[in-house]
Parts: structure tokens; sequence; C-alpha cells
């Protein structure tokens, strides 16, 4: 904790000594507070269980994370997750049509980002992940997953944080 006091009292003088800067760039500022009503925080238990899933050439990951959450009552989790596809669905949202549009991923790209949750919809789980793609060329395609065939391997971590309903019944 010391040496980021340290280095923050250092860096305020240096940027305000620092000549004006050019159109296109900004210096680090203080973050201003109240600018996000809209926002709710839910204290999630700290009683959760984290899962690491791999999968293997083949498998496709929307279905495997689906079949696991049923599996292991998971009801409300988050999840991260790396590795290669030889061929993905993407989509975009288009809230006029209420509907993804498609982005086809057809050959090897690796997996930057795999991110998103786990929630329960009509009584059942319900996967909202988002995916970022990197392609042969180092270019990135990214939306939300809505198939992806391993090519490699994948490896997530996916971290429940309902409470389980032992725990639930003795509080």
């Amino acid at each position: 904790m010391r040496n980021v006091l340290l280095i923050s009292l250092i860096a305020v003088p240096i940027y305000s000594q620092a000549p004006p800067l050019e159109d296109g760039y900004v210096r680090p500022t203080t973050v201003k507070s109240g600018l996000a009503p809209g926002m709710v925080v839910k204290q999630a238990a700290s009683t959760g269980r984290t899962f690491q899933i791999t999968m293997r050439r083949g498998d496709e990951v929307v279905s495997g994370l689906t079949e696991f959450a049923e599996k292991n009552q998971v009801k409300l989790a988050h999840l991260t997750a790396i590795g290669a596809f030889d061929s993905a669905v993407l989509g975009w949202f288009d809230p006029e049509k209420r509907a993804y549009k498609k982005i086809a991923i057809n050959g090897e790209v690796e997996i930057i980002s795999l991110t998103g949750n786990i929630m329960m919809q009509n009584g059942k789980p319900n996967l909202h992940v988002h995916c970022a793609v990197g392609l042969p060329d180092g270019s990135v395609k990214a939306g939300h997953l809505i198939e992806g065939h391993i090519s490699l391997t994948l490896q997530a971590f996916v971290v429940d944080s309902d409470i389980p309903a032992e725990a639930k019944s003795s509080q």
C-alpha cells in the first residue's frame, strides 16, 4: 500500500508540470463519483464453488457449459475461459430487430477472452457469454457467443455464487 501511495504522490506533480497535450490524448484523471445512478449492487455469497472445466477438440462450448450447469445445479455464476475454436458463431445484438446479427468464424482462431454469466431463466440455466477471438492476421472479432466448436482445447473457470440450499436454511 505504501508503494502505491508513493507512486501516486510522485505522479501528481509530474502531470501538473507536463506540457499541453495534442488532440487525441488524455492524461489519467480523478474518477468522478455519482455518474452511475442506475447501478444496482448485490453482495454475492462467499460460500460458492469454483469449477475448472477443460473441453477438447470438437466440443461445443454453449452446449457443454449449459449441460455442466444443469448437472451441477449452478444457478448463479460467472465464468472466464481461453482456448481456441475451429469454427464459431458470434452475434451482434440489433436492438431494432431484437435479434443477433451472425458473425461467422470459419477457421482456426484463438479465444482471447470469453467471459459471461450463468443465471436461471424459466427454471433452466441460461448462459450469457461474450467472446473475443484473434484471427491469424492479428485482427479481432467479438460478440455474443452463439456457438463455438473447440479446435484444440478450452480452459474455463466457473465461480458459482449461489448459496447452497442447506446454507440458506441455516441463516
